[in-house]
């Protein structure tokens, strides 16, 4: 009698283990978590990056071209959440970074790609200090 009962309650153990270990953990909701899952530093760094990539792209092509010196016409700088997501942070510190990257890398790239002839052409460039 005793092992018959040692037994199941053996049995009866090992079976309610397995089924806990191997059942599925499904749960069914939506949750909201307020100030969590980024960091201002976050959008911070996506801004800047996505705004000195197109900032120096829009630089080269305005030099090239030759076309006057002024990031602040471009649609890309003035549009300055272009490539904002919702997970990156505040959008107000992500246009921050866009447009300061912007300007930096539209200048660097107008300075390196502009056809310097000694000539002071105020339609096509601006002196070396970046004043227009």
């Amino acid at each position: 009698m005793k092992l018959a009962l040692m037994t199941g309650l053996l049995t009866s153990a090992l079976t309610l283990g397995l089924t806990a270990d191997t059942r599925a953990d499904v749960r069914v909701g939506l949750g909201v978590q307020i100030g969590v899952g980024y960091h201002d530093g976050d959008a911070w760094q996506a801004g800047y990056a996505r705004g000195g990539d197109e900032g120096y792209r829009a630089g080269e092509h305005d030099a090239r071209h030759h076309e006057r010196y002024s990031y602040w016409d471009e649609h890309s700088y003035r549009d300055s959440d272009r490539g904002y997501k919702g997970w990156m942070g505040p959008r107000s510190v992500y246009e921050r970074a866009y447009r300061q990257a912007y300007q930096e890398a539209y200048t660097r790239a107008y300075r390196r790609f502009a056809p310097w002839d000694g000539r002071n052409d105020r339609d096509n460039r601006y002196d070396r200090d970046g004043r227009y």
